[in-house]
């Protein structure tokens, strides 16, 4: 079994990328539902259920960064060559940008055809997600996007620069971007803690200190912290454990990632409220656990790690980020429009929920492709100029 590819996780992360895309599928389309939303929201929901995972984009994006945070410095964590982490380093941006300045543009180019179709079919659907073209209140205000005036120049300067100011008024997926980018930063920081430092010793003690750092500083650093601290140990031990134990584990954590609310199968929830550094921002916490839990079963166990390590795992990977950028652009266009017309022509409202669903999953994928040879072929020029300036032989890496 090979470790140094993940394939396994990679194929966790498409199916987050899934999740996310039938979490914003309800959002737009049935918001209540699901849910999500507390303005959209009643005592039929889904939401507070232990099946939630299925739908809670939101625990799929904790999810996402503790998989970060694990990935990203596990073949430094098992060579012990400096010249992979600077390497990584120097990768990171230009790896995350190329798709994300074409999706930039592409979404320009569609507000310029006019084919956005979001506001007629939020008024139908009765979605505010939708109406603020996948931006909730109160993190944007409530009609902006009607009164959006799309530029050629912005759209290309967003594509470059929402990694440092946070921008995604082109595609409001990219509102991780920035904390993706800056937790990057910070695990390839404390890598070199752990490694050049303290010589991986003391690992537990470093994890609770780091963690409670980032919830004074930014509880959404606590996924990545909790994801380098478990890739740093399960490096050094390389524990082992029974295919029961694993699935034990793995249950756990799909049944905590199902978490949003204290509500329903998960009221017990309520009896956590203090100490408030914690209570504030349990969500995150719940759902960070619930990734270690999922990660650690699978690198834990050889059965289960083999099982998902196949070709079509290896394909879920590669399609996890084009499928994450591209679905809310297709939502707010062939999808909204698609629904627009079936509604005009009196279908019932189930089926048009199906299809819905339906016509973005396939499209989403369809778009998807071409952006996944895109994207391996912008990676291999990427790893070519890293592998050019650093490698073992640089004075600056002794």
């Amino acid at each position: 079994m090979n470790h140094q590819r993940l394939i396994p996780l990679e194929a966790m992360r498409g199916l987050a990328a899934i999740i996310v895309l039938v979490h914003h599928v309800l959002l737009g389309f049935s918001p209540y539902v699901s849910g999500l939303l507390p303005q959209a929201r009643n005592a039929n929901s889904f939401v507070g259920e232990w099946y939630f995972f299925l739908f809670n984009g939101t625990s799929s994006v904790t999810f996402f960064f503790t998989l970060s945070g694990f990935v990203l410095c596990w073949s430094y964590f098992n060579s012990g060559d400096k010249s992979d982490l600077l390497k990584a380093f120097f990768k990171r941006w230009p790896r995350l940008a190329g798709l994300v300045l074409i999706t930039c543009l592409s979404s320009y180019l569609i507000f310029k055809l006019g084919f956005y179709y979001y506001e007629p079919a939020s008024l139908i659907s009765n979605s505010s997600w939708l109406l603020n073209f996948g931006c909730p209140t109160p993190y944007c205000t409530d009609g902006w996007a009607i009164r959006f005036e799309p530029s050629l120049l912005d759209a290309f300067t967003q594509g470059l620069t929402t990694f440092f100011t946070g921008n995604s008024t082109y595609n409001t997926n990219l509102w991780t971007m920035k904390l993706e980018f800056i937790g990057s930063i910070v695990v390839f920081l404390i890598a070199a803690f752990i490694s050049l430092v303290l010589s991986f010793n003391y690992l537990v003690t470093a994890s609770i200190i780091f963690l409670i750092w980032a919830l004074s500083v930014n509880p959404y650093l606590v996924p990545f912290i909790a994801g380098i601290f478990l890739s740093a140990i399960v490096a050094k031990y390389k524990t082992k454990i029974s295919l029961r134990f694993a699935l034990s584990l793995l249950i756990v954590g799909v049944y905590l990632l199902s978490y949003l609310i204290p509500e329903k199968d998960f009221s017990w929830v309520t009896l956590i409220q203090y100490p408030s550094l914690i209570a504030d921002n349990i969500r995150i916490i719940i759902n960070t656990i619930a990734s270690v839990l999922i990660i650690f079963s699978i690198m834990a166990n050889d059965l289960i790690f083999n099982k998902i390590n196949g070709r079509f795992f290896s394909f879920l990977g590669k399609l996890s980020f084009p499928l994450y950028l591209v679905h809310t652009l297709v939502i707010c266009s062939i999808s909204s429009f698609s629904y627009i017309t079936m509604h005009h022509y009196g279908y019932k409202d189930e089926l048009i929920f199906i299809i819905t669903f339906l016509i973005t999953l396939s499209s989403s994928i369809m778009v998807s492709l071409p952006l996944i040879y895109m994207d391996s072929f912008w990676l291999k020029k990427i790893n070519k100029i890293a592998s050019m300036h650093f490698n073992k032989t640089n004075p600056l890496i002794k």
